[in-house]
């Protein structure tokens, strides 16, 4: 690593990246991600990770915490201020411990919106976005086809390539690599905010997967039978999601893979330039996501559920040339969570992690070849009234819905696209009430109101299907102008 003992740090995170959208995955999703498959190639790709709380903003605080949602007490999108101590977060202590330059560049997604959370400087989206368009030819042209940013219908970008978000964000990172100092090794996090919806690729990649066979959506042999959890049916009614035509469904997934290619495309520049100014070799790289997209999956689109395609994130590490690891193109299928990068980044910056993290160092895993073979995974989503909670073990996935008090358990090794439910068959009761056991403890050593007196919460199953169709909570999002960030718990 040259002159410096410590490695520079480079995390890449896409919001609502399906863990099993990679070209170098098992998957039939034809996506086309040359350079992160090369990251894979020469480091390890965890082939459980999971988001605790697959939701955007409960996410970022993990990542820069190593503490699951239970712990800080908000499982969804929240309107408080992002529960992270500047001091003890990850970019606060690498820059006051180890001597680090820190960056984050691209959707934060914090409350309030410009805070740093312990980065010296912040390149945010869409504020610092949307004002240098306003300089450009597409002034005002952010979400300028209409499409708010949970709207899953597919749409062309109203500008070209270059003045994208995508590109933008890629633009600053390599100005990051020109500017920074270099007497100091760096942290940086680029944080983009495709694939998310709305599914708005521009030329030429809205029509790159035009000639690719695309797979229809999963469908559970318990969808729409009296083991469909009522909190699935809600999300269901509310995106009206019976109105998409398998043709919409298909031509939204094109998009979405084809803003899945944009990024790994221009990933290139930047993985370029870091060859090219001789710190590729210095640099430890991770890619992760902050959740997936059902994309149709059991009719529904979105996240924050515990389904595969949901729930489910791709996790790469790409280790400085030098560091000890067990060989390349490692794959390891203990589960993992995304609080795992807390400490892992610790550790390669030579700090310790606080007791009082839900993270484990994925160094040891990375450097033996094998992960923890006993662990057990857990996590919440949504009020406790309306809500839903998982564990797994990597073979078994438990999901429980407390609207109805529904039960869900898959099994990984058989059905890893969480098509048939065993909850209810005695054969897989040990590993239904193990794992259901496994999470009633979870949630009361965090003291959540999911679960009361030992048991987990049952609520009223009843649905205002009228109602919830007339809800319109996701589009009404024109273009954003003048720096204006998400608002709205958006």
């Amino acid at each position: 690593m040259g002159s410096q003992t410590k490695p520079n740090i480079v995390v890449i995170t896409a919001d609502q990246w399906r863990g099993d959208c990679l070209g170098g995955a098992a998957s039939p999703h034809p996506a086309m991600t040359p350079h992160i498959n090369q990251l894979a190639a020469e480091g390890a790709r965890f082939t459980q990770a999971y988001a605790d709380c697959p939701v955007c903003m409960p996410q970022r605080v993990t990542m820069l915490t190593g503490q699951v949602a239970s712990r800080f007490g908000l499982p969804g999108n929240f309107t408080v201020r992002s529960p992270i101590d500047r001091l003890s977060s990850l970019p606060g202590r690498l820059t006051r411990e180890a001597g680090y330059q820190t960056r984050a560049i691209g959707k934060m997604h914090f409350s309030p919106g410009r805070a740093r959370m312990g980065f010296e400087h912040v390149t945010l989206l869409p504020n610092d976005y949307v004002n240098w368009l306003e300089g450009t030819p597409y002034a005002g042209m952010y979400r300028g086809h209409g499409l708010g940013g949970n709207e899953v219908y597919p749409t062309t970008a109203p500008m070209p390539q270059r003045f994208t978000h995508t590109h933008w964000i890629v633009e600053q990172a390599i100005r990051f690599l020109v500017e920074r100092d270099p007497e100091v090794p760096f942290f940086l996090w680029i944080v983009f905010e495709a694939p998310h919806s709305p599914f708005d690729p521009p030329a030429p990649y809205d029509r790159m997967y035009d000639n690719f066979t695309i797979p229809d959506p999963l469908r559970g042999s318990w969808v729409d039978s009296d083991e469909d959890p009522p909190y699935l049916r809600a999300q269901r009614i509310i995106r009206k999601t019976h109105q998409l035509s398998p043709e919409v469904i298909r031509e939204s997934r094109r998009r979405y893979y084809g803003l899945i290619s944009q990024i790994d495309y221009e990933l290139g520049r930047f993985l370029g330039e870091l060859q090219s100014r001789g710190l590729y070799d210095e640099t430890a790289i991770f890619f992760n996501a902050d959740h997936g997209e059902h994309l149709g999956d059991h009719g529904l689109f979105g996240k924050s559920t515990y389904l595969t395609g949901s729930v489910d994130v791709p996790f790469i590490v790409r280790l400085p040339r030098g560091m000890p690891m067990a060989q390349p193109t490692l794959e390891i299928d203990t589960p993992i969570l995304t609080a795992d990068l807390y400490p892992t980044v610790l550790e390669l910056a030579g700090l310790s992690s606080p007791a009082e993290i839900d993270g484990v160092s994925l160094l040891p895993f990375i450097q033996e070849g094998r992960g923890d073979a006993g662990r057990i995974v857990c996590g919440e989503c949504g009020p406790a009234e309306n809500g839903t909670a998982f564990a797994t073990d990597g073979h078994y996935k438990y999901i429980y819905y407390t609207k109805g008090g529904i039960e869900q358990l898959f099994d990984l090794h058989q059905d890893p696209d969480n098509l048939h439910n065993l909850a209810r068959e005695p054969q897989h009761a040990r590993a239904r009430d193990r794992l259901r056991g496994q999470l009633v403890a979870y949630l009361e050593r965090f003291r959540r109101p999911m679960v009361r007196d030992g048991e987990l919460l049952v609520t009223d199953p009843s649905l205002d299907e009228a109602a919830l169709h007339a809800r319109n909570p996701w589009a009404w999002r024109g273009p954003l102008r003048y720096g204006q960030g998400y608002g709205g718990n958006w």
